[in-house]
């Protein structure tokens, strides 16, 4: 079921928030297991199924988890247990996200003849899977309690979150759902939800889908436009998927939030990044968490490690050094974002993708770790001329996310280097709406701005020398007086804004980050 689509807003959202509501003043379980409910039917309605996958994923994980609990601390049962239980994970996620491709592959170099049926890849299944994984790291080392089966069934499924993230962690969402937790319809919280979900709604059909045929268009004719027309249905792209996650985020914190649940932050303005490292703190941030965390730090640990074993240091005078720099900045890096490359799907493409984000990582904590003194922060001309070195770069980038294969990447970056011409400025009557928006992403405030919502989020990254937090810059002053209120006027407004999405809501589209 889609947020977007009229049975999600009209029906399954009315009864979710109606029996959260009735059921409220029975205590904490009923309305555990009612959310829980309506989570799985919630994702029961796109593949009935595949209710089963998910059903036995969370009953296999909680069963391991409560052997880990079990298990004496630090004991090699314990181990073992979280061993088998990652594998049994990351072998699941194999099979429906990696073999069919792998197969296909073995094919290609006549290493095999199988030729087999396509594998439908389950809706959210790299959201839950990862979200089961660190739970169970976190418990196998004590950072995690041991949660009763409804509670947990609640934590992974909880459906605002269940298909596309953010990725949430135990310690966010558990104390949420404690015992001295009151469940009830709570009138701030439902009014700032609902309005923080039509906005993401209304960036989602309005602006997204109507970016989409473009898009679309450029990357099925690849090798045969010309310069103009690739650059700028690459721009497109660049501008729908943005609008289209950023649209998503929104919708998902704010369905949480009518339940009086706080999700983490996951979108935050990364076009107006000045720095690659500053871009992942700012996309999709809870991602950028999980790598930082599960990836990064035990790789990092892992070269540390080795490094005192052979009789070398770890101190920063050895990180100055081109040796110590290369094995643990550059390394660990690099490795973390061909995983992440690879997360995002199964080809040579992603892994490319990966390891050019790697690049500009690693290219970025030198600059960062060698410049003596720390620069200013960039102000002005200065720090457009940085956004958009930034927007470039990401963009270059994403050449390889959006295509099909590497093939069909390297084609459009003939047509951009001018292999069929260069075309005419006609050619940009497609991309008007696209280049509208970008005063929008540079300029205007975003949704937290707007809401009122700005905080100051800690956000780790792979690198020693990056930034943990990001400040939320406050909205220009002149802006200051349509910042969101629950009153007469924002509920015409928000009224105006939702017929409008409803005109545009015949044929709801799917989030792009669904097909992770």
């Amino acid at each position: 079921m889609l947020f977007n689509s009229p049975q999600f807003i009209f029906l399954f959202l009315p009864i979710a928030m109606l029996g959260f509501h009735l059921l409220g003043s029975y205590g904490r379980r009923p309305v555990i297991a009612w959310l829980g409910l309506v989570s799985v039917v919630f994702y029961a309605v796109w593949n009935p199924p595949y209710i089963v996958l998910l059903v036995g994923s969370i009953l296999a994980n909680y069963l391991c988890a409560r052997a880990i609990a079990k298990a004496p601390e630090e004991s090699t049962a314990r181990r073992h247990l979280l061993v088998a239980g990652v594998t049994l994970n990351l072998l699941v996620l194999f099979y429906f996200k990696y073999l069919f491709k792998a197969i296909q592959w073995l094919d290609a170099v006549h290493l095999a003849n199988l030729h087999p049926n396509s594998i439908l890849l389950p809706l959210g299944i790299s959201f839950f899977t990862f979200t089961q994984i660190s739970y169970l790291v976190d418990l196998a080392q004590g950072q995690a309690e041991q949660q009763d089966f409804l509670s947990y069934l609640l934590f992974v499924t909880f459906f605002p979150h269940l298909i596309a993230g953010p990725i949430l962690h135990h310690k966010e969402m558990m104390p949420q759902f404690g015992k001295e937790s009151r469940f009830a319809l709570n009138s701030d919280d439902v009014s700032l939800g609902l309005t923080w979900f039509l906005l993401g709604l209304a960036k989602k059909v309005l602006i997204a889908d109507n970016l989409r045929e473009t898009a679309d268009t450029t990357f099925l004719h690849a090798g045969l436009l010309t310069s103009t027309s690739a650059i700028t249905g690459l721009a497109v792209y660049s501008l729908q998927l943005y609008f289209d996650f950023s649209g998503y985020s929104d919708m998902a914190i704010g369905l949480a939030r009518i339940f009086s649940i706080r999700f983490p932050l996951n979108f935050d303005s990364p076009y107006k990044a000045t720095s690659v490292t500053e871009y992942w703190q700012r996309w999709h941030i809870t991602l950028t968490r999980y790598i930082t965390l599960y990836l990064y730090n035990p790789l990092l640990l892992a070269v540390q490690r080795h490094r005192i074993a052979s009789g070398r240091k770890i101190s920063r005078k050895a990180l100055a050094t081109p040796a110590g720099f290369i094995a643990m900045v550059a390394y660990p890096t690099i490795a973390t974002m061909l995983l992440t490359g690879l997360w995002h799907g199964a080809g040579l493409q992603f892994l490319i993708f990966g390891l050019i984000h790697g690049i500009y990582l690693t290219a970025n904590q030198a600059w960062r770790h060698f410049r003596q003194p720390a620069p200013a922060p960039p102000t002005g001309v200065v720090r457009l001329a940085m956004m958009i070195g930034v927007y470039v770069q990401v963009t270059f980038a994403l050449i390889f996310f959006r295509s099909t294969s590497t093939h069909a990447a390297l084609a459009l970056l003939h047509d951009i280097a001018g292999a069929h011409g260069f075309g005419s400025l006609g050619s940009l009557a497609d991309g008007w709406l696209a280049f509208a928006l970008f005063p929008v992403v540079w300029f205007l405030p975003n949704t937290l701005q707007i809401l009122g919502q700005e905080t100051t989020a800690e956000v780790p990254i792979p690198g020693p020398a990056a930034p943990t937090t990001i400040a939320h810059e406050q909205a220009p002053s002149i802006f200051a007086r349509i910042r969101w209120s629950p009153t007469l006027g924002w509920g015409l407004l928000m009224a105006a804004l939702f017929f409008a999405v409803l005109v545009e809501l015949d044929r709801p589209a799917a989030f792009l980050y669904f097909q992770f």
